[in-house]
C-alpha cells in the first residue's frame, strides 16, 4: 500500500471533518462536561462524594460526541456502530439513583454536541444545571432528621412529642416499639438547620431515656 493510498484511506471517511472543526466540537463538548462536573459537585447531597464518577461524566460527554461524529461522517460506519453498541452490556450497579440523572444528561449532551446542534446543547445544559442546583438548594433548606430514642418502658410518647414539637412544629412519631422492659422510638422532624442541642438535652433528661441518636434522612439513604 502506497503512501498516497494510506492518506486517502485516512481521509475518505472524514472529508467533512476538518481538524479545526473536530477541535471545536470537542472543545464545546469539554465545556459542557465541565458544567455537568461543577453542577454535580455543587448539588451533591450524599454521604461520600465520588470524584471518579464525576470525572466519568465528563468522559461520557466526550466519548458520546466522538461516536456521533463517526456516525455522521459515514453511513457504513453508522451501521457498524449500531451493531457494535447493541452488544455492549453495562452491569455496574449505580448506588445512588440520582446519579443516573447525570449519566443520561452527559449522554444526551454528548449526542447534541456530536450532532452539531450547538444551540440546543448550550441552552439545555444551562437550563438543566440551573434546575438541578435549585432543587439541591431547596432540599438543603428543608432537611428531615430521624431522632432515635432508646430507653426503658417508662419512656412516654406524649412527653417526647411535647418536647420535640416545642422546638420543631413539623414532627411526628414514625414508630414506637415496646419489647419487655425496653423501648425504641423513632421520630421525624423537619428543620432548616441541624438539630438543636437544647432539644437533645431535653430528650436525654426524660424519664427512662438511655440514649438519643439523630440522623439526617436523605430519601432512600440515611447519613
Amino acid at each position: 500500500m502506497s503512501k498516497r493510498e494510506i492518506l486517502d484511506w485516512f481521509t475518505v471517511n472524514s472529508e467533512s471533518l476538518s481538524v479545526s472543526k473536530i477541535l471545536f466540537v470537542l472543545g464545546l463538548s469539554l465545556l459542557v462536561g465541565i458544567v455537568i462536573f461543577i453542577t454535580y459537585r455543587l448539588a451533591y447531597t450524599g454521604v461520600s462524594y465520588n470524584g471518579r464518577f464525576n470525572t466519568g461524566n465528563v468522559a461520557i460527554v466526550l466519548i458520546t460526541t466522538v461516536i456521533m461524529l463517526m456516525i455522521s461522517s459515514n453511513m457504513a460506519i453508522s451501521l457498524g456502530m449500531v451493531g457494535a453498541l447493541s452488544i455492549v452490556r453495562f452491569r455496574t450497579a449505580v448506588k445512588d439513583p440520582a446519579d443516573t440523572i447525570y449519566i443520561f444528561w452527559a449522554i444526551v449532551e454528548g449526542l447534541c454536541v456530536g450532532a452539531q446542534i450547538y444551540k440546543l446543547a448550550v441552552i439545555s445544559t444551562i437550563f438543566i444545571a440551573i434546575l438541578l442546583l435549585a432543587a439541591s438548594y431547596y432540599t438543603a433548606l428543608h432537611k428531615k432528621y430521624l431522632v432515635i430514642i432508646r430507653g426503658t418502658k417508662d419512656v412516654s410518647a406524649e412527653q417526647i412529642r411535647d418536647i420535640l414539637s416545642g422546638h420543631y412544629p413539623n414532627m411526628r412519631i414514625r414508630t414506637a416499639n415496646y419489647i419487655d422492659d425496653r423501648c425504641e422510638m423513632i421520630c421525624e422532624v423537619s428543620a432548616r438547620q441541624e438539630i438543636k442541642e437544647e432539644a437533645l438535652s431535653a430528650l436525654r433528661g426524660c424519664e427512662g431515656v438511655n440514649g438519643v441518636n439523630w440522623l439526617l434522612e436523605m430519601g432512600d439513604r440515611i447519613g
